[in-house]
């Protein structure tokens, strides 16, 4: 992380008055007031932590998925009354049961490798990473970028706990530390959560 850019002044820093201080990256001596930093590893399965997350999935995905079964149903009606027995009958049901069950067994085992070849992607090779609390805000390695992230109050959105790792997330932006990393994640977690509820220094939007 590198040092705040001066601005008016050779010996002046951002005050926390204005929004333009918290667009920049976090600085060692920034007027906020480090109170801690940790570093660990991040990894690939790390990433993949990250985007195993449940989530909502997009419209168009929802859409392909419906497609997909709409698929093996249309698959389903093409056989053979030997295979699939009479309709109404119970060998007619564990049939189809039996087609749906294939399906969705497809999409998870695609989804699982698109998530590993991603989690690859988003972290080629183990690198150094930080997570620093300051008095007011937190900042840490986004994993989706593998750059310096800055997240004042007003713009953390969400903060979630697993058994293996907290994440601090916002748009376009993810913190994901280890949970080992910390004496007590949860004590963490609910700190976050506690900044996070404000009071804010400047509305999100300006």
């Amino acid at each position: 992380m590198t040092e705040v850019p001066q601005t008016s002044d050779l010996h002046e820093k951002p005050g926390r008055e204005t929004a333009s201080a918290f667009a920049l990256r976090p600085s060692r001596d920034f007027d906020g007031g480090l109170l801690e930093r940790w570093t660990y590893t991040l990894s690939a399965d790390d990433a993949l932590a990250y985007l195993r997350l449940r989530r909502e999935w997009p419209g168009w995905a929802k859409w392909a998925l419906g497609a997909w079964f709409v698929a093996g149903g249309a698959v389903f009606g093409l056989l053979p009354d030997a295979v699939a027995g009479d309709a109404g009958t119970w060998r007619n049901w564990a049939v189809f049961g039996g087609v749906m069950a294939v399906q969705w067994a497809l999409v998870l085992a695609g989804l699982n490798l698109w998530q590993h070849g991603r989690a690859r992607r988003m972290v080629p090779r183990p690198v150094q990473a930080e997570f620093e609390e300051w008095v007011d805000c937190v900042a840490g390695t986004d994993i989706l970028s593998l750059d310096c992230a800055y997240l004042s109050p007003e713009l953390i959105g969400q903060v979630v706990q697993t058994p293996t790792h907290l994440f601090v997330l916002n748009f376009g932006t993810a913190i994901v530390v280890p949970v080992r990393v910390f004496s007590d994640a949860s004590a963490m977690a609910q700190h976050l959560r506690e900044l996070a509820a404000g009071p804010y220094y400047f509305d999100a939007q300006d």
